[in-house]
């Protein structure tokens, strides 16, 4: 008699608590206010989505995501810099601003025109969540007839590391300040890493 696996999604939560949620929360909150967001556009779903440097501090969180990352599944994984129109460090790192009220709705960190060269491992960084503001949800296929829910309190540093076909939501913010937080897109490592001049 033998157990086979077939499928098995998996993913990693811990804290990170060297790096300097209050340097990351001051940059984020600055662009935020500044406007620079991923979409111009009032309607987009990437408005909530905020650019951010590469600092020395974003830097070091995605180097110990990596790190993290290779202890739990001994696998390199190395920041998405590259899409179909070349280097851009948007589809490797930004935040995500949530006023009160706000939330975010079912979707994927995949791309399916674009899925051998694109994201395999997501993060989601908590640089400051006060109390109610929005914890993450997946949602997955039980069988072909029923659909679970696995939630993941937001806590101040901590991170989760998922596989960017799983979807997930984040449920809405119930408190009057910002909750802030660094998303990152990572693919298994295959040659160097490339180095980012966003500043």
């Amino acid at each position: 008699m033998e157990i086979k696996t077939l499928t098995k999604v998996e993913y990693l939560v811990g804290c990170l608590p060297e790096v300097d949620t209050q340097h990351l929360k001051d940059m984020i909150l600055q662009n935020f206010h500044a406007g620079r967001f991923m979409d111009p556009d009032l309607k987009s779903i990437r408005r909530e989505d905020v650019r951010i440097n590469f600092t020395p501090e974003v830097q070091k969180l995605a180097r110990l995501l990596c790190q993290r990352w290779k202890m739990a599944f001994d696998e390199d994984i190395e920041l998405c810099w590259q899409n179909q129109q070349g280097f851009d460090p948007n589809t490797a790192y930004w935040s995500v601003v949530h006023g009160k009220g706000e939330s975010t709705n079912v979707h994927d960190h995949a791309s399916g025109e674009n899925y051998e060269e694109g994201a395999k491992v997501s993060a989601a960084f908590y640089v400051s969540v006060p109390p109610d503001s929005g914890d993450l949800v997946f949602q997955y296929n039980l069988n072909p007839y029923l659909v679970g829910h696995e939630t993941v309190p937001a806590e101040e540093g901590k991170f989760v590391l998922f596989d960017s076909c799983l979807p997930h939501f984040v449920t809405k913010n119930l408190s009057d300040d910002y909750r802030v937080v660094i998303s990152m897109n990572f693919r298994y490592k295959t040659g160097p890493q490339e180095d980012s001049q966003e500043s």
